[in-house]
């Protein structure tokens, strides 16, 4: 294989999870030219990590109305239709699936019962066998490549040397936690169903306060809200908003990360830092840490594990004790401390 593209183009937390499956393909066709296709955002985490030839901004959302979606496609597939011998749709999604069809070459993805929409399978031209959807989706991504012969399982990062800007460093710097172990509470998660409320963040912070430096980090304005109201209630420090090299490096410096199922977490694994990770909607056998430290927190339902983005009940989150965080976080930082004494 000469020339390959990927075809992941959300959510964030998700191209986490498929750089491991990169990886592995990139070990295994070390000369060859491999392009990723992704949307803006994606592209902007995806610059700090090396191996990739080209990332190419899929930038269909952003289009205004159907005529201008569908002039952009139009235009998109004529720039690079035949450039390709072989497209790898890790996203699993009907508009995924027709713009690997539409662009040309062999077309690999997942089982129909694999994909987040099974009718996506019919537009491949070679789909990987069913893969048990109650195992690690890192190992699910990894496992698409079964079919060109590769099953390799080890979990690697291309991630880049990366080097704090200056302005996160002054940050660090007036809270005299340059050299101090720091606790980050990110009270961000994407969807509504996988975000504690601002009630339990407090109960979180007045349990690890005593002993810890705590910060609390968010995503986006409505998060930064909720942050910036725990903030004022309970003294801890609220994050400035951070480009991805400087959250990488932010996360990868602090003695644990205690976040639900979103980027934070996935590059909490990813840099090795224990994280407690809270669960609701969504399946920790899935998409929980594989870093042995860290620790998970939920509360089985009738209805776990629905993955729904909306819920007039919550209860998978409100069940949860706080004092459960607290209790792991510090079990967490206790068994560290065992192992360096």
């Amino acid at each position: 294989m000469k020339t390959i593209a990927i075809i992941r183009l959300s959510s964030l937390g998700d191209i986490i999870h498929t750089l491991p499956a990169f990886q592995v393909l990139r070990r295994h066709f070390p000369e060859a030219r491999i392009t990723w296709i992704v949307e803006a955002p994606g592209a902007a985490l995806l610059e700090n990590f090396s191996g990739i030839d080209e990332i190419v901004v899929f930038n269909l959302k952003s289009q205004k109305g159907l005529f201008a979606k569908i002039f952009f496609l139009f235009r998109f597939v004529r720039r690079w239709r035949r450039r390709f011998e072989l497209l790898i749709d890790f996203q699993g999604l009907i508009k995924s699936a027709l713009l690997a069809f539409f662009l040309g070459g062999q077309r690999l993805g997942f089982n129909a019962q694999n994909a987040r929409e099974p009718m996506a399978a019919r537009f491949y031209s070679r789909r990987a066998v069913f893969f048990p959807e109650e195992q690690h989706v890192i190992f699910k991504n990894m496992h698409l490549l079964s079919t060109l012969g590769i099953h390799d399982t080890i979990v690697e990062y291309p991630l880049k040397k990366l080097a704090a800007s200056p302005r996160w460093r002054q940050w660090l710097s007036e809270l005299h936690w340059l050299d101090k172990p720091y606790i980050i509470l990110n009270v961000g998660g994407g969807w509504p169903t996988k975000t504690l409320a601002a009630s339990q963040w407090l109960e979180v912070a007045a349990g690890l306060k005593p002993h810890y430096p705590l910060a609390l980090l968010w995503g986006n304005d409505q998060e930064r809200e909720t942050a910036a109201a725990v903030a004022r209630q309970s003294g801890v420090p609220l994050a400035p908003f951070m480009d991805f090299n400087d959250l990488i490096c932010f996360i990868s410096k602090a003695l644990l990360v205690i976040s639900g199922d979103t980027l934070a977490l996935h590059l909490a694994d990813m840099t090795q830092t224990p994280a407690v990770a809270i669960f609701g909607p969504s399946s920790p056998q899935r998409n929980g840490p594989l870093f042995s430290p860290s620790r998970v927190i939920y509360k089985k339902q009738p209805c776990s594990f629905c993955y729904r983005r909306k819920c007039a009940t919550m209860t998978c989150l409100k069940d949860i004790v706080s004092a459960d965080i607290v209790a792991a976080a510090r079990e967490i930082d206790d068994s560290r401390n065992r192992k360096t004494d």
